[in-house]
């Protein structure tokens, strides 16, 4: 198992995130001073929409409002009452794409105008789309957020094609409630709870459908401002960076991961991973011999290690891959690098 080396930042939200929550609530009748009294959120800082607070505070805003009203279902009522208004930019953004799509697309893409470490992805098949959401660290989304962001997705999109479709599937993490009449009654579609993640999948003929709405010119604009307020965002590093940190840390903590264990703890899938590095110019193989050939040297000029246990810390199973990969890099044999070395090492 990976080894946990570097204390993770704490994941923040923008205000952005809270707005359609708070006025879902208000639109609802619930008690939203008292609510956020508890959580606690201050009414100033809902006044500035760049403001940042930590994930844990949007966490907690739910489970007082779940508190408060009693409503078993109140993520997917709260989806349901938000003004399209409170889902500002990033909404409007969707709602002027040409294609469901396109819209889902721009989604994923000024995510980071909400949240800078949930991840929002969607994997396009030759049959459907996939939009799934899960929170830092490969962790799933507690029920009332994530029935909120499923009902949020499928209800945007059915207002960017003007139709009243129904999802292929959609799923879960948490167990199944006793009533599931009111996930019948928005979605109109198979349910599966237990699934270890929150997700939504789309037919693509829906995906492809026209919005009868679009406006070119209007989403020209909405793309430059998010765009801008992107640029504005704390920046996160790239996935290469992210992944060799990642890599360092772990050789440090004793093993290299595979790109399996890498993906869960970047919260991302393996597609993802991959396909973010393949548009970085890189592999995460290559990242990998990089950082083998890296920690090779400096452990070949410590003559504390002998090579067969470099090549085992390095993370290769026999030591004739070893001299392989070292060969390739130097076009010297381990220990023909290693006598150069210790020559010319301090006397």
């Amino acid at each position: 198992m990976l080894a946990r080396v570097m204390k993770p930042l704490e994941p923040h939200i923008t205000v952005r995130a809270i707005e359609p929550v708070v006025a879902g609530l208000e639109t609802l009748g619930h008690e939203v001073d008292a609510i956020l009294a508890r959580a606690p959120i201050a009414r100033e800082q809902l006044a500035d929409a760049d403001g940042r607070v930590p994930h844990r505070t949007m966490m907690a805003l739910w489970q007082v409002a779940s508190e408060f009203s009693g409503d078993e279902y109140l993520g997917i009522h709260v989806a349901g009452a938000a003004p399209v208004a409170s889902f500002a930019v990033h909404g409007y953004a969707l709602l002027s794409s040409p294609t469901l799509r396109e819209a889902y697309r721009r989604g994923c893409r000024y995510q980071r105008l909400i949240h800078e470490a949930t991840n929002l992805e969607f994997d396009e098949g030759p049959d459907e789309g996939v939009l799934h959401h899960s929170l830092p660290g490969g962790r799933a989304v507690p029920r009332q957020p994530a029935e909120f962001l499923a009902a949020v997705w499928v209800r945007l999109g059915r207002l960017v094609v003007d139709s009243d479709w129904t999802p292929t599937l959609v799923c879960f993490a948490h167990p199944e409630p006793d009533d599931t009449s009111e996930h019948a009654r928005l979605f109109g579609s198979p349910v599966r709870f237990n699934s270890g993640r929150t997700s939504v999948q789309v037919p693509n003929t829906i995906l492809d459908s026209p919005n009868p709405r679009s406006d070119e010119g209007l989403v020209g604009v909405l793309d430059d401002y998010a765009k801008s307020l992107l640029a504005l965002a704390p920046d996160r590093p790239s996935i290469a960076g992210r992944v060799g940190a990642l890599l360092t840390a772990a050789f440090q903590g004793g093993g290299i991961p595979t790109a399996e264990q890498a993906a869960r703890e970047l919260n991302m899938s393996v597609r993802s991973l991959h396909r973010g590095l393949e548009v970085e110019a890189t592999t995460y193989r290559e990242l990998v011999d990089q950082l083998r050939h890296e920690r090779s040297a400096a452990l070949l000029a410590d003559s504390r290690y002998s090579i067969a246990e470099i090549g085992y810390l390095l993370g290769f199973s026999e030591i004739s891959s070893f001299y392989r990969a070292f060969k390739r890099w130097t076009d010297q044999t381990p220990a023909e690098f290693r006598a150069r070395a210790l020559d010319n090492g301090p006397a």
